[in-house]
């Protein structure tokens, strides 16, 4: 084990911290456990869902991205990304109050301007004004949204991994990959716009909606504890808690991938525009009836989370920037470009959902 550590390190050390004059993320100098606690989440999270040994690391770097490093199953997330789901739970807290306190006049950052919100740069965890750092119910759900927007995102990583993504585009031999690819293969959250073919860009964007349908899947049994947990909820219906965690669960990722989309995400880019990704996700929890194989429950959790974030993030932005960003899948354009990424999945995901085909053949 020792020996799998040292060899990461070196990895991580060669490859990208000597590359980027970035360093590991020093807890030490955050006043704030949330760092820590999501670091005991990420490393918990590998440990699980990874098969052998895997680490994960916290970057110290203003950088949004988190990777995922083939062969040496590696998921690093960096500082940045982290302040970009700290600013993403904070507007999601903050449309809860909106909901409840209608009239009230308190501190909205993200009202008029969502972008401005979201590409503001360092988390101001001594802000006086940040009203949801120190009322203590508000806290408690902010914290709680940030843990669910991070089990997403280190999921989705795992989930490129779990998928052999890195192998497969060796299998595939679509993409030139020689065996030094392999071996050093990195997935990123948000990738570099680069020159490729349809072909290759289909492929791309197909890797990243098997890896987002594969964390959702998890992120659900994750969550519903924390969301649900039985000693505050004993006697509660089981199967109505199912629905309406599903409905939680696809609103922090509707929120999460419209917060993302104020990122760069060209036609060039190697990730499917984030609103293809939701769409996904909710077709694929439909197919599978992610409620215990309940048709019905799984369209009615469907249904929660689809009016909670249609009505939150329009209460978040004061328009209707939002359910236009939603409707954009439906142009006749992107129909038919989200078919045909549709069509190739399965060369890129497991014949069960989200089991790998050896534990089950």
């Amino acid at each position: 084990m020792q020996n799998y550590k040292n060899v990461v390190e070196n990895f991580i050390h060669n490859e990208i911290l000597s590359k980027t004059g970035e360093v590991y993320f020093d807890f030490s100098k955050e006043e704030d456990c949330l760092y820590h606690e999501l670091d005991f989440i990420g490393k918990n999270l590998c440990q699980d869902y990874v098969k052998g040994p895997s680490s994960f690391y916290i970057i110290d770097s203003v950088r949004v991205q988190a990777v995922a490093v083939h062969n040496h199953k590696i998921v690093l997330v960096f500082k940045g990304m982290l302040e970009q789901i700290f600013r993403t739970a904070a507007m999601m807290v903050g449309a809860e109050r909106r909901d409840k306190e209608s009239d009230e006049i308190f501190y909205e950052p993200w009202f008029d301007n969502v972008n401005l919100w979201i590409n503001g740069g360092e988390f101001e965890w001594t802000s006086n004004e940040y009203w949801w750092l120190h009322d203590q119910e508000y806290r408690k759900a902010f914290d709680i949204l940030v843990e669910a927007l991070f089990i997403f995102l280190v999921l989705h990583e795992i989930g490129h991994l779990h998928n052999l993504h890195g192998e497969r585009r060796n299998d595939n031999n679509e993409e030139c990959a020689s065996p030094i690819d392999n071996i050093t293969f990195i997935h990123k959250a948000i990738e570099d716009n680069k020159e490729m073919d349809e072909a290759e860009r289909l492929n791309s964007h197909a890797r990243e909606i098997v890896a987002d349908t594969f964390a959702f899947q998890f992120m659900m049994s994750e969550l519903k504890e924390s969301l649900f947990p039985n000693s505050e909820y004993e006697g509660a219906d089981p199967a109505t808690l199912t629905a309406i965690n599903f409905g939680v669960c696809i609103y922090a990722v509707a929120s999460y991938l419209w917060a993302l989309n104020f990122r760069c995400n060209s036609e060039r880019s190697t990730h499917p525009p984030h609103v293809f990704r939701l769409a996904s996700i909710e077709a694929a929890c439909l197919e599978h009836r992610v409620c215990g194989g309940d048709e019905k429950l799984t369209i009615l959790g469907l249904e929660i989370g689809m009016r909670s974030y249609l009505k939150k993030m329009t209460c978040i932005c004061n328009s209707n920037e939002f359910v236009e960003w939603r409707n954009l899948k439906y142009t006749p354009a992107n129909q038919e470009y989200y078919e045909k990424i549709c069509r190739i999945i399965p060369k890129w995901s497991n014949s069960i959902f989200g089991v790998r085909d050896e534990d089950w053949l």
